[in-house]
C-alpha cells in the first residue's frame, strides 16, 4: 500500500514538473514582443561587448576576452535567432576580438565593420581568416560616414577612418568611435579611445559628441580614456563601464568616476551589476538591471 501511494505521488510530481517545464518553454518562445530598442552592455568580464537589438535585428560591438559572450547573447537574443546582421570590431586587442571568433563559428553574420589595422596577434589573424573563409562583406568606414539601421536609427562614424595605421603603435587609438541615434535617443560607442583620438574627435566633431544620453565609457573606465577634456563635453546621462570583477588594472579609475559624477551621470558597471540593459522607444528611455 505504501509503495503504491509513493508511486502515485511520484507520478503527480512528474506531471506537475512537466507542466511547469512546458509553461517555461512556452513563455520563452511566445512572450509578448518588445517593440523597444535595447542596448545591452554584456557582462563578459575584463573586456568589451555590446549588443544593439530591436526584435530579431542585432548589431554586435566587440566580443570580449573569451567565449563567455556566447552565453550572454543567449540570455538576451530570441532563442530561435541565429543571425546577427552586423558585427563591429572597435580594435583588435584580445579583450575585444577573442569572443568574435567564437561568434563567427556559431552565428550567421551578414556584415562586418572594422578598420583593418595591421596587427599580428594570432586571435586577430583567426578573426580575419574566418571572415575570408565565410566570405562576409567588410566595411572600413570613413569619418563622417553614416549608416541607416533599424526603423529610425543612424550610425555616424567619427574615428579612425584612414588614420588607423598611423596610430597603430597604440591600438587603443585606432578604436572605431561612433555616434548612434535612435529617434531622439543618442549614444556614443568609444572602444578604448584614449587622449590622442579624443583630441581629434573634439577638434573635428565636437557637436556630435555633446550632451549624449548614453556613453559606453572608453577603455573600461581608465583615466587614459576619460578626463576633464572629454567628459564635460559628452555630459552623459547614462555612463556604462564594462570591466571585470577585481581586475588587475584597477578599472574603473577613481579619476574617471569623479569626472562622471561631476556631470551628474548615472554610472552603471558590469563588475557590480552584470549585464546592463538600456531600453528606448526613441523618445523615452530606461535602464533595467
Amino acid at each position: 500500500m505504501l509503495l503504491r501511494k509513493l508511486a502515485e505521488n511520484w507520478r503527480i510530481y512528474l506531471i506537475i514538473f512537466l507542466a511547469l517545464l512546458a509553461l517555461a518553454i512556452w513563455s520563452v518562445y511566445f512572450k509578448e514582443p518588445d517593440n523597444n530598442l535595447h542596448i545591452f552592455v554584456l557582462d563578459v568580464g575584463q573586456g568589451d561587448a555590446e549588443l544593439i537589438q530591436k526584435g530579431n535585428y542585432q548589431i554586435l560591438i566587440d566580443g570580449g576576452p573569451d567565449d563567455s559572450v556566447i552565453s550572454q547573447l543567449g540570455k538576451v537574443m530570441p532563442v530561435e535567432d541565429r543571425e546577427i546582421e552586423e558585427m563591429i570590431l572597435t580594435h583588435p586587442h584580445a579583450d575585444h576580438v577573442t569572443g568574435l571568433v567564437d561568434i563567427l563559428s556559431r552565428y550567421k553574420i551578414d556584415k562586418i565593420v572594422y578598420s583593418g589595422v595591421d596587427y599580428s596577434s594570432n586571435v586577430y589573424q583567426n578573426f580575419q581568416s574566418a571572415i575570408k573563409e565565410k566570405n562576409i562583406p567588410v566595411s572600413e568606414p570613413k569619418k563622417g560616414e553614416t549608416e541607416k539601421v533599424f526603423d529610425q536609427g543612424t550610425i555616424t562614424y567619427l574615428w579612425p577612418s584612414n588614420n588607423a595605421n598611423v596610430y597603430k603603435e597604440n591600438l587603443n587609438n585606432t578604436s572605431e568611435v561612433f555616434r548612434f541615434d535612435y529617434g531622439n535617443f543618442t549614444g556614443l560607442f568609444t572602444g578604448d579611445c584614449e587622449v590622442v583620438c579624443w583630441q581629434q574627435i573634439i577638434n573635428q566633431n565636437r557637436n556630435l559628441i555633446s550632451n549624449i544620453i548614453f556613453l559606453k565609457v572608453s577603455h573600461h573606465g581608465s583615466n587614459t580614456g576619460s578626463d576633464e577634456n572629454n567628459i564635460p563635453i559628452i555630459w552623459p546621462k547614462i555612463a556604462a563601464i564594462s570591466c571585470g570583477v577585481g581586475n588587475k588594472y584597477g578599472f574603473p579609475h577613481k579619476e574617471t568616476l569623479d569626472q562622471l559624477q561631476k556631470t551628474g551621470s548615472d554610472i552603471y558597471r558590469t563588475d557590480l551589476l552584470g549585464t546592463i540593459d538600456i531600453s528606448t522607444d526613441g523618445k523615452n528611455w530606461s535602464v533595467n538591471n
